[in-house]
């Protein structure tokens, strides 16, 4: 009845942690989902049952081989990644932060039932009580913050550390609860050594919230201060371009009085064809002389040269049409809004075969500024409104910068529109001024 009671427990316990899994890969890593195969999912869920029943053998039949129990609990860290895999495009990556989040889990809950142990002691046959404790708890703490994210009061992201990261801290995570679970449950312990167990672990806790949770304010900032960084190169290279077409122009100005008189005895002589072959040669140097944007913004005009140089290494062109407010919104947003459009764009371009041509249109009233882009691109799925699930695999908090546009057009009293049909992918920025 005791081993009976004991695999009802794990399996709550593991339907629970599914769907912990679940949440934390489609609402806050924001993994994009992937094509279902049902030969995919059966394989999947038979590796998933089969790490469960070996995990459930040696846990509750008690084995006395220290390989096997060793080897289970570590696979069963990773066994609802696994089956999710089916649903959602995991990378190994991937994995490794679910496996912390369910050390984590299980550390918390661990936790939470010694505060309670004076008023209700698990017995060690039923010990994994402690796992749906902190299974609940993740549930409950992970519907309150999508609820205020729902509610734009509050937003946190996963920080992208690396596989070796989360690795490390689940060896802290589980070393700690081992040196815990030895000294809350013997009697050979003095309370100070204890009350510096908790200290430590409470500790231990904040700084790992702390490390993998990004606000967010951080979240922006550091974006900004990417784009920033990245912009000061893209305006110095522009800067430099202007100076070389400068004194190419002071160049032509020089020349051109021996220009116009060698027309000039063309055209005396009859010469018109050779003429007019002539001034289309000049007429050639003049337009390389004459910036490609000119849209009354400086900083605007360097960033879409910066990018037209980037989207031409994927054979693709940038139209732009319009002016842009050349006062009224500051550098540093010009930066966050096109760069970021144009950066997005300009991916789904790379990404696809045939026409790769980018429409921007800007439309500039006396009270509003108007931004609309049109590219082509593959499949997008549009998830909650202006967010869209990442196809990245560099960043796992990609997100960030249709966020960070959307922050902008907010500070401007404006907004921001997405959308993808057809194979066309759309975007409408909007910015009013006072």
């Amino acid at each position: 009845m005791t081993h009976l009671v004991g695999i009802i427990i794990i399996i709550i316990w593991s339907l629970l942690e599914l769907c912990n899994v679940n949440i934390l890969v489609k609402h806050f890593l924001n993994i994009a989902p992937k094509k279902f195969r049902i030969w995919d999912f059966a394989a999947k869920l038979l590796v998933y049952l089969l790490i469960l029943v070996g995990y459930m053998y040696v846990v509750v039949e008690d084995s006395s081989s220290m390989v096997a129990a060793m080897f289970f609990t570590v696979l069963v860290f990773f066994k609802s990644g696994v089956l999710l895999s089916s649903f959602y495009d995991l990378k190994p990556k991937n994995l490794t932060i679910i496996a912390f989040f369910v050390e984590l889990t299980s550390f918390i809950g661990y936790n939470i039932s010694l505060i309670f142990d004076r008023v209700w002691t698990i017995p060690y046959e039923y010990s994994h009580l402690t796992e749906i404790i902190g299974a609940v708890f993740f549930l409950i703490v992970s519907l309150i913050l999508l609820m205020l994210r729902k509610r734009n009061i509050f937003k946190i992201w996963i920080a992208d550390l690396s596989s070796i990261d989360h690795i490390h801290l689940i060896i802290i995570l589980f070393t700690i609860g081992i040196l815990e679970a030895l000294i809350f449950r013997s009697d050979e312990f003095e309370t100070f050594i204890r009350i510096i167990m908790g200290i430590v672990v409470v500790s231990t806790v904040l700084l790992i919230i702390k490390v993998i949770v990004i606000t967010e304010k951080k979240n922006f900032l550091e974006d900004i201060n990417f784009l920033l960084e990245d912009q000061m190169k893209q305006t110095t290279d522009y800067y430099n371009e202007l100076i070389e077409k400068d004194n190419q122009t002071k160049k032509f100005r020089h020349d051109i009085k021996n220009l116009l008189i060698v027309l000039h005895v063309m055209i005396n002589e009859g010469k018109n064809e050779k003429a007019s072959s002539y001034i289309e040669e000049m007429q050639e140097i003049c337009a390389q002389l004459r910036p490609k944007y000119d849209t009354g913004n400086f900083m605007a005009d360097a960033i879409l040269s910066a990018k037209d140089t980037k989207a031409a290494q994927y054979n693709t062109n940038i139209v732009f049409e319009g002016f842009i407010p050349a006062e009224k919104v500051k550098d540093v947003d010009m930066v966050v809004v096109l760069s970021n459009v144009l950066d997005n764009a300009i991916e789904a371009c790379e990404k696809i075969d045939g026409e790769k041509t980018i429409h921007i249109n800007s439309i500039l009233k006396k009270k509003m500024w108007v931004l609309c882009t049109d590219n082509p691109s593959g499949d997008v799925c549009i998830i909650n409104s202006n967010k869209i699930a990442t196809t990245k695999e560099e960043k796992t908090i990609h997100g960030f910068g249709l966020q960070n546009i959307e922050k902008v057009a907010e500070k401007y009293n404006g907004n921001m529109q997405i959308n993808f049909d057809n194979g066309r992918f759309s975007s409408k920025i909007t910015f009013v001024f006072d």
